[in-house]
């Protein structure tokens, strides 16, 4: 009985740990803005490919179709792959590199309920998740009743 207790106790804390977590993200998602102006020249921009004036952003779609056509036309070609995949992933750089994450305002209280929900429920999970109840390797004492039970028995 005291096993199957245990097991029941220790899925209860994994639920409120999983739940603390999921409500503190809540709290932390419904406090950041998030903008994009969806535009790729920030990218370039940044690196300092283009100077400041940055590149219009239908150019990066230029090494895709250069890669999608070299590949069509020579379809074991490493280059036409190569240069699809890196048209591809300047496309999603774009895209990620235009996102901005902003704080909104909040008081201590909040931020400090949202640190302990996300890291308290985190941690609880994972110490249920990770470490071993301990209380299953101990042997159990007897005391001497049972003693005295076990030698007539």
């Amino acid at each position: 009985m005291n096993e199957r207790n245990s097991a029941g106790k220790q899925l209860l804390l994994l639920l409120l740990g999983i739940l603390m977590c999921c409500g503190g993200l809540y709290l932390f998602s419904t406090h950041v803005r998030v903008d994009t102006g969806f535009n790729f020249s920030g990218m370039y921009r940044s690196f300092g490919i283009f100077g400041s004036r940055g590149i219009p952003g239908g150019l990066v779609v230029i090494p895709l179709i250069l890669g999608i056509v070299i590949w069509v036309i020579f379809p074991k070609s490493f280059a036409g792959k190569l240069v699809t995949i890196l048209g591809a992933l300047f496309i999603v750089f774009g895209v990620i590199s235009s996102v901005e994450l902003r704080w909104i305002p909040s008081t201590l209280y909040e931020m400090v309920l949202m640190l302990v929900l996300i890291f308290g429920g985190g941690a609880l999970a994972l110490r249920i998740l990770f470490i071993p109840d301990l209380g299953k390797d101990k042997p159990s004492k007897k005391n001497k009743i049972d003693e005295i039970n076990d030698k007539l028995n």
